[in-house]
């Protein structure tokens, strides 16, 4: 299976002298196991050591009694564009992004990430959105063939993705000729593809749960019909008959469908984002419920107009209970082993991440399962594991110190005390 491009080694900030965190409980994300009073030595951007009563005369102290260190948090499903969101992502301990559509603007962050002095979040870029002949969302590419489809993976390729970014439109054939490129393609499941072939087919992570709840359905090629008619120039109708179908789907599930296909997820290493908390905002829009009324402020200027006027519509009929099938999938996912990564798709920096990581719990997640989703999955995934996703010696010092312990209670993730980005206090 082809890997994701590593993460450059001096993308992010880095720190210029040691940095000593002393008397903090560092928390392990992958036995769960928390250490009490130990002291943190950083050096050159990397753990260097951990252990107690640590002395290091010329190094910076930052006591951290009381605290709970864990490893930098990965929102792996992000859409931004605006330079002004990412210390927010910082501030509220997402030490690692997911670009999940790429823009000209990410060409020069990528650069400036290389430098290693720009303190941001790590990321990893899409390409442009791959659609189909009629895109849905600006700034995407659009393939009504094979040939198309090879043409865009060379370009992107060129233009260094680090990945593909394949959406609903696309047509089976551009779709399969991605797939034939051997490089690393994630996103949507198109409508004309079904679920089992995106992940026979190689895609490394479906997002938002596409096409599951269609995979899993009795009534699969009435929907699908229906998928078919679906006009991308008038979005209003489009959604409109995209919510029937949806729910359509979510009241005709077939828990037998779904066994099988979590055996193929796991058979061919499809890995699920499923962004929860887009899912609640879309099912809670115009009721007391709705999340994002107090984030406003924070989100991305140019998208923020958008997401006021959704949080004064009325939600879909079937909205919420399409939501929580969402949970009970993600839930029935969990159990049978097929890995999750949390991401948000809402673009409200580091908020929706802390959403996402307690929707995990609701749908059935320990706290700790949930953590892992945004700590050691996301460098699985990534293909990083031996760099990211612990506080250890040797590995890249991205850590948060919260004030509260997660294991605990989920939402101790907001108690953001301190973050800590290649080595140095960002946060």
């Amino acid at each position: 299976m082809t890997e994701f491009r590593a993460i450059p080694e001096l993308a992010g900030f880095r720190a210029r002298k040691p940095l000593l965190v002393t008397e903090v409980d560092v928390l392990d994300p992958v036995t769960g196991s928390v250490t009490t009073r130990q002291d943190i030595l950083i050096t050159e951007g990397r753990v260097a050591r951990v252990g107690a009563a640590l002395r290091v005369p010329d190094a910076e102290v930052l006591p951290g009694a009381g605290l709970v260190a864990l490893p930098g948090l990965w929102d792996m499903h992000v859409h931004t564009f605006d330079e002004s969101t990412l210390p927010k992502f910082l501030a509220r301990g997402v030490t690692g992004i997911r670009h999940m559509g790429g823009a000209p603007v990410h060409a020069e962050w990528r650069a400036r990430l290389r430098g290693g002095d720009w303190l941001a979040p790590r990321m990893v870029f899409a390409s442009p959105i791959l659609d189909g002949p009629r895109p849905s969302r600006p700034g995407s590419l659009a393939l009504a063939t094979a040939e198309d489809a090879e043409a865009a993976v060379v370009r992107c390729v060129a233009d260094g993705a680090e990945f593909l970014k394949v959406y609903s439109g696309l047509p089976a054939d551009a779709y399969a000729a991605i797939a034939a490129s051997g490089f690393p393609f994630a996103g949507h499941v198109p409508f004309e593809v079904p679920i089992e072939t995106a992940a026979v087919s190689g895609q490394r992570s479906v997002e938002h749960l596409d096409g599951l709840a269609l995979g899993t359905s009795s009534r699969e090629a009435e929907i699908r019909s229906g998928l078919s008619t679906l006009d991308p120039s008038d979005p209003a109708a489009m959604f409109a008959e995209f919510g029937r179908l949806n729910h359509l789907a979510a009241t005709t599930h077939d828990p037998a469908r779904l066994a099988a296909l979590c055996q193929v997820f796991l058979e061919h290493g499809t890995w699920h984002v499923p962004t929860l908390a887009v899912l609640h905002a879309k099912a809670t829009a115009g009721t007391p419920e709705f999340p994002l009324a107090p984030y406003l402020p924070d989100i991305e200027p140019a998208l923020r107009p958008a997401w006021a006027r959704v949080g004064s519509w009325q939600a879909g009929e079937g909205e919420q209970e399409v939501f929580e099938h969402s949970l009970r999938l993600v839930g029935e996912l969990h159990r049978a082993g097929v890995p999750l990564l949390a991401g948000t798709d809402t673009f409200v920096p580091g908020h929706s991440l802390h959403d996402e990581l307690g929707l995990l719990v609701r749908a059935g997640l320990t706290p700790l399962e949930a953590l892992r989703a945004a700590t050691v999955a996301p460098a699985r995934f990534l293909g990083v594991e031996d760099r990211f996703g612990a506080i250890a010696p040797g590995m890249t010092a991205d850590l948060v110190l919260l004030q509260a312990n997660p294991l605990d209670d989920i939402a101790n993730t907001r108690t953001v005390r301190a973050v800590i980005l290649g080595g140095a206090l960002a946060g």
